[in-house]
């Protein structure tokens, strides 16, 4: 089982593409590779944790963490 967690998670357009495009990808960077056709900045990491039995990859439309209400860009 995977879980992604977008950013910013108020943008529902950039929220609606990684969901449709995580679907299908494999790994981070192939996700990666898909978004930043549209979102030259974005970045994707796994998450790695000692004994964790689900993954978990963070999306970063802008590259880095930004705070609520910051959806749009600007």
């Amino acid at each position: 089982m995977r879980y992604v967690e977008v950013n910013p998670r108020d943008d529902v357009d950039f929220v609606a593409l990684v969901d449709s495009l995580s679907e299908d990808t494999e790994r981070p960077q192939d996700l990666q590779r898909l978004l930043r056709k549209s979102h030259p900045s974005a970045v994707v990491r796994a998450r790695e944790l000692a004994a964790e039995t689900h993954e978990v990859w963070y999306v970063y439309r802008d590259g880095t963490w930004r705070r609520p209400g910051s959806g749009q860009t600007g």
